[in-house]
């Protein structure tokens, strides 16, 4: 079980409780369902990401970390967001300085996320 005060360091509980609303009485379990579709597509982004900056693709990574930030945010991820708004950033200015170790922090980031969300879930 994850310590509140750590989930409420990397989710917006407040978007997390708008989300469960989401759904009402009639879809409960919709809130479970973004969050599992959030965590595919992530994923997928996240290995797009990974290999858009192994292959010096500033555009791909413009793109892979935009598409990323937006869905981070989108559930409360207020802090993965922002690693993924600079990896957007340098991707646009096409200066991938540093961007390996900002995917790295992201990664970890992503991982408590992923824990985070999962216990909501239950």
């Amino acid at each position: 079980m994850m310590d509140p005060s750590h989930k409420a360091r990397v989710l917006d509980m407040g978007v997390i409780s708008t989300l469960k609303e989401l759904g009402g009485d009639d879809e409960p379990d919709l809130f479970v369902e973004l969050v599992d579709l959030f965590l595919e597509d992530a994923r997928g982004n996240f290995e797009a990401l990974r290999a858009a900056l192994d292959g010096c693709d500033a555009q791909g990574v413009e793109r892979a970390a935009h598409t990323l930030k937006s869905s981070c945010g989108n559930v409360g991820a207020a802090g993965l967001s922002a690693a993924c708004f600079k990896l957007e950033q340098l991707g646009r200015a096409g200066r991938l300085e540093g961007a390996a170790q900002i995917l790295e922090g992201a990664l970890r980031e992503f991982e408590e996320v992923c824990t985070a969300l999962n216990s909501e879930k239950a």
